[in-house]
């Protein structure tokens, strides 16, 4: 009979904890949906730049948007293919770019976060079938934020969308503006999707169908849902019988992408996630977490209780421990000659310079500031820690941080996340572990 009262008991406190539960996890009722505001933090101008010797500009352009996890720096932009594609068609601005009206010169990628405020970026990785690229500035920023991915499916169809970019029209210079390219310069389109289908003739990627403006300069842009999660990437708009037909690349294309280079990024309802992502049947996430944790706390309760009126319980035995793997050390170049291409490193120095029959990490002849033999750099697992050397170079070996001169053939140690540069800063080089 006691055993009976005291499960009796047990039953009406779990109901109790999970009826309270469930009123402090109830949401207010949503207001009526609109643009979300703050999705302008995460939007940028990406353009492919010509220096000649007439021409100084900007050739052609379009929009990026950051990725990322939450409270990262702005470092990791993603875009089209095609808005990149004279760069990459450039061996990624090696080669001359040969154009008959401004003259032949040299293609440099830049982020524009206003006017007059950029930032030098190089391609880390494209992919021309899907349309999409990944750049990575030479130098994290917080004028930015990361954007949280959610990958279109066929509820969303009927859904409200939102294009948001920096199409050519905006750019008009006969609507005079006191900017451009800032947060509160961009435009902001809405429709809604018709469609989410498979393109036969791109390895059957998934693509967005949708009546929500998208023109020259908009491509790369996020196309987000009413709750600012970026669902697709803004691509191309066709005419079909007077019909204006646009179409952005499913997020999901793009989130394969990041996967494949071990880039982080924020999805909706993931705990790096800003907000939560509401069920699709309508069920309060929230709701099911916060009386599912007040079920297990009465539980342990419960359990503390019985063994504390004497009941008898053994500790389970110790599992062994597994060992843990061993970090790798890499190194990430910045220059864009090595467009972002990382190299491993371990126990056995990884010698850094011109001279190609001993070096890992090659600059080439003429690069500003390198030495043939520049420095070294390896790598102890045990300790998670990189050693640098600098090999008595002309022009010598830095630390971006402080702008400490290394001693010829002195050790320094640095920690991951690290950078440091070889005689010239565009010559960065970051220490990393492997992800």
């Amino acid at each position: 009979m006691m055993k009976i009262r005291l499960l009796s008991r047990i039953g009406s406190a779990i109901c109790a904890v999970a009826m309270a539960v469930s009123v402090v996890a109830l949401p207010a009722l949503k207001a009526s949906a609109e643009f979300k505001n703050e999705v302008r933090d995460g939007v940028v101008k990406v353009i492919v730049h010509l220096k000649s010797n007439t021409y100084d500009d900007w050739l052609n352009g379009g929009t990026g948007f950051v990725v990322g996890k939450k409270g990262d720096k702005a470092e990791y932009i993603m875009t089209n293919w095609h808005v990149c594609q004279k760069y990459i068609d450039t061996d990624m601005g090696q080669k001359i770019y040969q154009d008959s009206e401004f003259g032949d010169g040299y293609l440099t990628m830049r982020i524009y976060f206003e006017q007059d405020d950029y930032s030098n970026a190089f391609v880390v990785d494209y992919d021309e079938v899907k349309d999409i690229a990944l750049l990575r500035l030479e130098t994290p920023t917080d004028q930015r934020s990361p954007l949280t991915l959610k990958e279109a499916d066929e509820d969303m169809v009927g859904s409200i969308v939102y294009t948001v970019g920096y199409p050519g029209v905006s750019d008009n210079s006969s609507i005079s503006s006191t900017s451009k390219w800032g947060k509160n310069d961009m435009t902001i389109t809405t429709g809604t999707i018709s469609r989410i289908f498979n393109r036969a003739d791109r390895n059957g990627i998934s693509v967005i169908q949708t009546d929500a403006e998208i023109n020259h300069g908009n491509s790369g842009g996020p196309m987000v849902n009413e709750a600012g999660y970026v669902i697709g990437i803004n691509t191309w708009g066709v005419d079909v019988d007077d019909t204006k037909l646009y179409y952005s690349s499913n997020i999901k294309n793009a989130m394969e992408f990041l996967d494949k280079n071990n880039i982080k990024y924020m999805t909706a309802g993931s705990s790096d996630s800003d907000s939560d992502d509401d069920d699709k049947d309508g069920v309060n996430v929230g709701l099911i977490i916060g009386i599912a944790a007040g079920v297990v706390v009465l539980v342990i309760i419960v359990i503390l209780v019985v063994k504390g009126k004497g009941g008898s319980s053994k500790a389970p035995a110790q599992q062994n421990a597994q060992p843990q793997a061993q970090a790798k050390g890499i190194l990430r170049s910045m220059n864009t000659q090595h467009s972002g291409k990382t190299f491993p490193v371990g126990k056995a120095p990884v010698m850094i310079g011109r001279d190609t029959s001993s070096c890992v990490i090659v600059y080439q002849e003429g690069t500003p500031g390198v030495s043939g033999k520049h420095c070294t750099v390896s790598f102890d697992s045990a300790t998670g820690e990189f050693t640098l050397t600098d090999l008595k170079s002309s022009f010598g070996t830095f630390i971006v941080s402080t702008g400490q001169k290394l001693a010829p053939n002195t050790p320094m140690k640095l920690k991951a996340g690290e950078s440091f540069y070889v005689g010239d800063k565009a010559n960065v080089i970051k220490v990393e572990l492997e992800k």
